[in-house]
């Protein structure tokens, strides 16, 4: 699999990537956005095939949670992770390359499996690397608190949802939603009260997620996001409005400093469907703003 070497900077880059074929076991250049491999070269030692699009190369049905390159380009920085196929685990290191106007990110893969490196990395040669692999990946992705995606996996993976749905023309929607007048509740009962509100109204909101290309991240505070894979404006609006009932009719119960406590808590929701040109910023944007007219308006409201 192979690119149009006439241009240049590709060229240059694939000179390097001759290289590193001499140190890691598959070495490919990807277009993380477009999910795209650009190039693959591999030692003959190596079993797995090269598959587009890029994560079909992992056995997996859609974009990996935790996008190496996509980081590597976002941040112009080096970052590893590791994966697990076919029962052989993968170091995978990704950075950065320009080629013109274009960034792309080499990905550098080694087998690790049967190197000392599980143990060092485990503390035992024994342990499950499979769900070492997953924990250590969410770490990066995950939000501590509510186990939720982070604003880091937002800002990672909704590029490449927008560029799916221009390819696709499916309809896609965002909420933002915003706790109520959290503040006080922070204030009235402690901090560790809103936490166990804020776990609770995400598993809440979980449930009204119902395909697994549609996700719930927590966006920072008390405001979360949903993305809302082929559903258009209507659609998202009787989503939201029923996650705004969920949340009113629901007792909310929770440890106090020594009591158990019963909390009623409301949401306003800002709902924005995709549109042709939008990009990430102008996207969150529009919620934010129906947000914003939400709260406006006394807040427990969709707009």
């Amino acid at each position: 699999m192979s690119i149009d070497t006439k241009d240049e900077g590709i060229a240059e880059i694939l000179k390097a990537v001759d290289v590193l074929e001499n140190i890691y076991g598959v070495v490919r250049i990807i277009d993380p956005v477009k999910n795209k491999v650009i190039s693959i070269k591999k030692s003959s030692a190596t079993t797995i095939d090269p598959i587009e699009p890029c994560y079909g190369f992992w056995e997996k049905e859609q974009f990996c949670d935790n996008c190496v390159s996509f980081r590597a380009i976002k941040e112009n920085d080096t970052f590893v992770k590791f994966e697990v196929v076919n029962g052989r685990i993968y170091m995978v290191t990704a950075s950065p390359i320009v080629s013109g106007t274009n960034t792309y990110a080499v990905e550098m893969l080694n087998d690790i499996t049967d190197k000392s490196i599980l143990e060092g990395l485990t503390g035992s040669a024994e342990a499950d690397f499979t769900g070492f692999v997953k924990n250590f990946n969410d770490l990066l992705i995950r939000d501590e608190l509510t186990k939720l995606f982070n604003r880091r996996y937002i800002n990672e993976k909704l590029p490449v949802e927008i560029f799916q749905s221009s390819l696709s023309k499916e309809n896609s929607s965002l909420l933002i939603l915003d706790i109520d007048e959290f503040k006080k509740i922070n204030d009235q009962y402690g901090h560790l009260v809103g936490d166990q509100v804020l776990r609770q109204f995400s598993h809440l909101v979980l449930g009204f997620l119902i395909d697994n290309k549609s996700w719930l991240a927590r966006y920072g505070g008390e405001e979360f996001l949903i993305y809302l894979h082929g559903m258009d404006k209507n659609a998202a609006l009787g989503i939201a409005e029923q996650i705004r009932q969920e949340i009113a009719e629901h007792s909310f119960e929770v440890d106090g400093f020594d009591e158990r406590l019963i909390i009623q808590v409301f949401c306003s929701i800002g709902v924005c469907a995709l549109e042709p040109g939008m990009d990430m910023t102008a996207w969150i944007a529009c919620a934010d703003k129906n947000l914003y007219l939400a709260k406006e308006r006394g807040g427990n409201i969709v707009y």
